[in-house]
């Protein structure tokens, strides 16, 4: 048997999983892989969605602000622009300036309009320049000394015009010693003498700076202003998407592919286009991490399986050693070796615990095969010996008819049917069986003792076929003999039916009693120091049978007190299948 175990051993061995190590390390692999792989795929997926939609959505946040902020701006300076204009206060103040000859006049009214000019400006504070000029020689209307020479409005990056009104895009300052961008408005002032009369107004030059910082998406992106035709105003990065171009989600793809996002502000629009080299670079950075981490987890266990190996397989070699040990017959005390891991002292002791029952039972089969041989010839005896005794009496029996010894015979023919009921010990017999045994027993006891006593016998006749055990009613009179029952002594036998639908006996004398204590002892096993009386095998052996066959639903009381007689009652059971019922 073990060769071809292990033959077939070697012949698995080939397999991959079919040793505990590889298993282990499979099965922590797995246990590693399988999260990473889930891990890293929600991840991604998490990653991914978080770019292109928690990302994108606020880079559309920051530009639509940026958007919201400089159209504001471009109202504001509509508003200024109009207050500074004919329609406002400062128009006919502004007429009366140009056609006065004083002097004086002239510098009165100048400084009246640079007062309101300054009122203007400091309830604006995000205006920065204003200027008033002549559209057809570019000369100055009013004195400005903070005015660049290079003043070419026509030249501005327009975003759209209507009524004399121009709205330029982001350009830089023609502010003296300025270098900022910033946003103006063209506006005519519409003066009959004086047609070409225009006020340009410009934004504080920290303002778009402003805007523009705090519109940043985090990434590189070039920011785009595009007119009411769609074509390129302002670019941050003219070398790439040039100034008069048209705007198209083509451009996006070209040598600076990326993504392209725009936010329409009346007839102007502001775009943004982030690189997607810069955009992938977030998931190619946590790609490489995971990947490092990854190695790093394959790595660690790996390292854990080596280390689980070696706890596991130690203590299932030192398990393993017992075993063979045992199957040689020598490893039944040898001294084990407990791994201190509790699982596996658990399973040592279990096996000691074996080992120990296993020696135990070779020692008592030992034992067994040695009485062996007495047990057989004591059965021949057990089964020669009754059949020669009832033989050697039934030829006592016919030996006194012959001599006409009626009393000799009587009492051997009585004897003779105890005996060969005695023969069948342990089966099953009738009540009325039971009952026809009790009589020899009656009439046997009372030709061996020298007193008479009275013994009444009563049994329905339903029960007088029904199945009980064998040797159940002889050891309970038994007990009424042998227990103080003198001269006129009386012992009465009933059984019925109770309410319980079960066998009622009943065995009650008037002799001379038991205490507890000789009540207890009645149920203690046979022994050298209580030896059996008569043909009987006492009430310690009814309540073991019935205990056996019938468990909890069979009953054995008695009732006994010095002087006052005893009374037995035995319950048990009706055995259905038996009787046909």
């Amino acid at each position: 048997m073990m060769k071809r175990f292990e033959e077939a051993v070697s012949r698995l061995r080939p397999y991959l999983f079919y040793t505990l190590r590889s298993r282990v390390i499979a099965i922590l692999l797995l246990s590693s892989l399988v999260p990473l792989v889930l891990i890293g795929g929600v991840s991604y997926y998490m990653i991914a969605s978080m770019l292109n939609n928690k990302v994108m959505n606020g880079v559309r946040s920051q530009l639509e602000q940026t958007a919201f902020s400089l159209d504001k701006e471009i109202q504001s300076l509509n508003h200024v622009a109009m207050q500074l204009s004919f329609e406002g206060g400062v128009g006919l103040d502004f007429k009366a300036y140009l056609s006065s000859a004083d002097f004086y006049e002239q510098y009165m009214l100048e400084q009246s309009i640079q007062n309101y000019i300054d009122l203007i400006t400091y309830t604006s504070p995000n205006i920065g320049l204003v200027h008033y000029y002549f559209s057809d020689t570019r000369k100055n209307a009013f004195r400005s000394n903070d005015m660049t020479s290079d003043f070419y409005p026509d030249k501005l990056p327009k975003l759209y015009s209507f009524s004399g009104i121009t709205y330029h895009a982001i350009h830089k300052s023609f502010k003296l010693g300025v270098d900022s961008l910033v946003l103006s408005v063209d506006r005519r002032i519409f003066i009959p003498e004086y047609g070409t009369l225009h006020v340009y107004v410009e934004t504080n030059p920290q303002l778009v700076s402003h805007i523009l910082g705090t519109g940043q998406s985090g990434m590189e992106t070039a920011y785009l202003m595009t007119d009411e035709h769609n074509r390129i105003v302002y670019s941050e990065k003219e070398d790439e998407f040039a100034i008069g171009q048209e705007l198209s989600d083509k451009q996006s793809d070209g040598a600076r592919s990326g993504y392209l996002f725009t936010e329409k502000a009346g007839d102007w629009t502001w775009a943004a286009i982030i690189s997607k080299q810069d955009f992938d670079k977030e998931k190619y950075s946590w790609l490489r991490n995971f990947v490092i981490f990854g190695t790093v987890s394959l790595a660690v266990a790996l390292g854990f399986a080596s280390i689980l190996w070696r706890t596991v397989y130690k203590p299932l070699a030192g398990f393993n050693k017992e075993i063979r040990l045992l199957q040689n017959n020598g490893g039944f005390h040898s001294i084990l070796k407990y791994p201190r891991i509790a699982e596996f002292d658990y399973v040592l002791n279990r096996f000691d615990e074996m080992r120990q029952r296993i020696w135990r039972l070779l020692q008592e089969a030992r034992r067994n095969e040695k009485l062996r041989a007495e047990l057989e010839v004591e059965k021949l005896m057990v089964q020669i010996n009754p059949h020669f005794i009832h033989n050697t009496l039934d030829t006592v029996r016919w030996l006194a008819r012959l001599n006409s010894q009626d009393e000799i015979e009587r009492l051997v023919a009585t004897l003779n049917k105890v005996l060969y009921y005695n023969m069948g010990k342990g089966g099953t017999a009738t009540i009325g069986q039971e009952i026809a045994l009790l009589n020899d027993y009656v009439t046997l006891q009372q030709i061996r003792y020298d007193f008479r006593f009275e013994i009444g016998i009563k049994a329905e006749d339903d029960l007088m076929d029904v199945p009980i055990p064998r040797f159940i009613l002889q050891p309970l009179v038994e007990n009424s003999l042998y227990h103080g029952l003198g001269d006129e002594g009386k012992i009465e036998v009933k059984a019925a039916f109770d309410e319980d639908k079960h066998i009622r006996i009943e065995v009650n004398d008037n002799g001379a009693g038991m205490s507890e204590e000789e009540i207890r002892q009645l149920f203690e096993p046979e022994t050298g120091n209580r030896k059996k009386k008569g043909m009987g095998i006492g009430i310690g052996y009814v309540r073991r049978v019935i205990a056996a066959r019938y468990g909890d639903d069979a009953s054995l009381d008695i009732r006994s007190k010095p002087g006052e007689g005893t009374s037995i009652v035995l319950c048990i059971p009706i055995e259905v299948e038996q009787t046909g019922e």
